[in-house]
């Protein structure tokens, strides 16, 4: 079992792409912390149900991750639960779609709080765990919006682009501590925020992907375990980019 007994924290896990990288990790032996904001706690304790019957160790703690005082609280009950920190995956996020040039900075706040405060908050508050036990897996969840220009997504592109940056000095700074600190940064994934647009504009994306569709969750998922394993050691600094051909 690839992270047997690995305690993993997963940011935004109670639906869509982040349950799907949480059921992974439960079939390959982790112990699992979820986390998801208040208003989805329902979802999130289903969640937290589903991983239970599949026979492992599994908690929500609830926590706005753009809150320090919170992620802080968080991290602390972790550990007073399971006595370490593994495995950090860094999930949560939010869109709003907008027009640089009619740019909205309300718009642009929110986004920037829960796609980049919040994985530097949750980052800089396990590192001191993880360095003093010389072990830690941390795997960031950027997006093709980072990789290539997509009209439409400068809030949430410019975000996950600064968290490519992140995920590099993190990976720089901490390499000598047995930590490794990668990112992903998927197509576009076949999860309720996308399957909630349109159809036609639906059709109009997946016309420009190469393997003409979005990407199952679990296609994702595979990738985040590969890089929070124990044999991926010496990967970090990394962007594995998994987006079905789209590069333009």
């Amino acid at each position: 079992m690839r992270t047997k007994d690995r305690v993993t924290l997963i940011t935004g896990a109670g639906q869509g792409l982040g349950k799907a990288i949480a059921m992974t990790f439960a079939r390959e032996g982790a112990k699992l912390a979820i986390n998801d904001v208040r208003f989805n706690e329902n979802q999130a304790l289903e969640t937290v149900a589903e991983l239970r019957e599949l026979g492992v160790e599994a908690e929500l703690f609830l926590a706005d991750v753009s809150n320090e005082a919170e992620v802080e609280e968080m991290a602390k009950k972790v550990l007073e639960r399971f006595g370490r920190i593994d495995i950090l995956v860094n999930n949560a996020g939010i869109n709003r779609d907008g027009l640089v040039h009619k740019g909205d900075k309300t718009k642009w706040d929110a986004v920037m709080a829960v796609n980049l405060t919040g994985p530097f908050l949750c980052t800089k508050t396990v590192l001191p765990a993880m360095r003093q036990q010389k072990y830690g897996r941390i795997v960031n969840i950027s997006s093709v919006t980072a990789r290539t220009g997509v009209a439409g997504t400068g809030y949430y592109a410019t975000a996950k682009t600064g968290l490519i940056g992140l995920t590099k000095i993190t990976a720089a700074e901490n390499a000598n501590k047995g930590i490794t600190v990668n990112a992903v940064a998927p197509g576009y994934i076949k999860t309720s925020m996308m399957t909630n647009y349109p159809e036609d504009v639906i059709n109009g994306i997946i016309a420009k992907i190469p393997v003409g569709r979005f990407a199952e969750p679990q296609e994702i998922a595979e990738a985040v375990l590969f890089l929070a394993e124990d044999s991926s050691g010496y990967v970090t600094g990394s962007v594995l980019d998994i987006n079905g051909g789209f590069h333009f």
